[in-house]
């Protein structure tokens, strides 16, 4: 799947979409590829809030930095400028094309990409770990982060 500008969605743009955002940036980056644009937002039009703590510490772990990073909103140019929007939920995707009918071609869920998942149609939602201990962080960005890295790799 050729891929130019990339948005992630989740719920509120504070956890899972920062970090699918952060990391599919520094994957990117380590490809001799052209250049991508990603951006992430959330559904619930949270505007303005930093990541989570446990985002930004599990990110720097990782190897990149979400200090900069404030919550926004989904919008119209938002997915206007997106040629793949990777959704966390199946949620997600349905308010997306309620909202934008013009992106059902362009909204695929995450784990769509897993290793693991054999039909596209029955991939899971990843889960939010808000709220939970620091070990769920670590669970569901474990599995952001083996979808991103089998997305980069079918992006050639």
């Amino acid at each position: 799947m050729p891929v130019k500008d990339v948005l992630v969605v989740c719920s509120g743009n504070i956890c899972r979409s920062p970090f699918a955002e952060g990391y599919l940036r520094m994957k990117w980056a380590q490809r001799d590829q052209p250049e991508i644009q990603v951006q992430s937002a959330g559904t619930l039009g949270i505007v303005g809030s930093p990541a989570s703590s446990d985002t930004l510490v599990l990110a720097k772990e990782v190897g990149f930095d979400l200090s900069e990073h404030r919550s926004r909103a989904v919008t119209l140019d938002v997915v206007d400028e997106a040629a793949c929007i990777l959704v966390m939920e199946n949620a997600h995707r349905r308010e997306l094309i309620r909202l934008f009918p013009e992106t059902a071609e362009r909204v695929h869920l995450l784990s769509e990409f897993h290793p693991s998942v054999s039909d596209p149609a029955r991939a899971p939602d990843v889960f939010d770990p808000i709220g939970l201990p620091l070990e769920d962080y670590r669970r569901c960005y474990a599995l952001i982060r083996d979808c991103i890295e089998a997305f980069v790799t079918r992006s050639d």
